[in-house]
């Protein structure tokens, strides 16, 4: 199956097409940006690529055409910078001021090249969210009703448990579904969210992890009473790299078959976990588009799977 994306963590032959995560202190994950102060300025986020186009390739055959994201105001400026500016401005007017300098309808961003555009943009649209947050009182802060062309949908992956040399199949989640835990080749323990979207662009290599132009997500997940991890969570992820591989269905849809959720070293009886709700939640980062978030609540299966 083509669309099976080699692990960067093993779980024996089964982990083929997927990414691992190991939820633990001593886990390996790509660390997200953290708030910044209230200065105004240019930062990289990387982990996006731009929109309506499958691979890099594309890209710049697809902008000759005169492609847009959605996102602009028609000025340069994306509407989420605009309201970035108009946030910054409320809680500190000298620094509001440099940020229109930069990121503003005619500022600085968006009379470079597209990367630094993009740049500009991850940006905008993480500081709104942290200070939609931080500042809850404050209108011009609130983040509600960003708009993303980026579409995408939660899954898991449904492993053979007669056959552990099958590649796993999609299977969307549905809200309210049941999402197993899977024990691995190795032994290990996973709850495998997979994902499909459209509408963003994906490298040539669906596995070059530090290009800039691979998606990336932030996500967690909760279970009932087992959220020993980071932050008050089951599990965190963030700023971790996902590679997509376009599917044949005539739709443009891309998937990345699971990301593989280990089961914490804290959790001492993994049976526990069994019938339990959950809730998981991810945001989508891409080039030149506002993070894309779904969440979703589950129950786990009523037994482990093994194979």
């Amino acid at each position: 199956m083509n669309s099976l994306i080699p692990a960067r963590g093993g779980l024996g032959a089964r982990s083929t097409g997927a990414s691992t995560v190991k939820t633990t202190k001593t886990t390996k994950t790509r660390s997200f940006a953290p708030i910044l102060p209230l200065v105004a300025g240019i930062a990289c986020l990387a982990g996006a690529c731009e929109l309506r186009v499958y691979n890099e390739s594309e890209s710049a055959s697809d902008s000759d055409t005169g492609s847009t994201t959605g996102t602009t105001d028609g000025d340069g400026a994306p509407e989420v910078c605009l309201r970035y500016v108009a946030c910054l401005e409320e809680i500190d007017a000298e620094a509001g001021a440099e940020a229109e300098a930069t990121h503003g309808a005619n500022g600085s961003c968006w009379s470079g090249d597209e990367a630094a555009a993009a740049d500009c943009l991850a940006l905008c649209d993480a500081q709104l969210r942290n200070y939609a947050k931080a500042f809850p009182e404050v209108a011009a802060c609130e983040d509600e009703g960003i708009v993303s062309d980026v579409e995408f949908e939660i899954g898991q992956a449904v492993f053979d448990p007669v056959d552990p040399f099958l590649p796993p199949v999609y299977e969307k989640l549905e809200p309210g579904g049941t999402m197993p835990v899977v024990r691995g080749g190795q032994g290990l323990l996973m709850l495998p969210f997979g994902l499909r979207g459209k509408n963003f662009v994906i490298t040539e290599d669906p596995n070059d992890w530090d290009n800039p132009k691979m998606p990336r997500v932030d996500m967690w997940v909760d279970i009932d009473g087992h959220n020993v991890g980071f932050g008050g969570h089951f599990a965190r992820l963030n700023n971790y790299s996902v590679g997509f591989y376009p599917l044949d269905d005539g739709m443009g849809t891309l998937e990345h078959m699971y990301i593989a959720i280990i089961v914490p070293d804290a959790i001492a009886d993994p049976q526990t976990l069994t019938g339990q709700q959950g809730k998981v939640h991810i945001e989508l980062n891409t080039f030149g588009e506002p993070a894309a978030i779904q969440e979703l609540e589950f129950v786990v299966a009523p037994e482990i799977q093994e194979y």
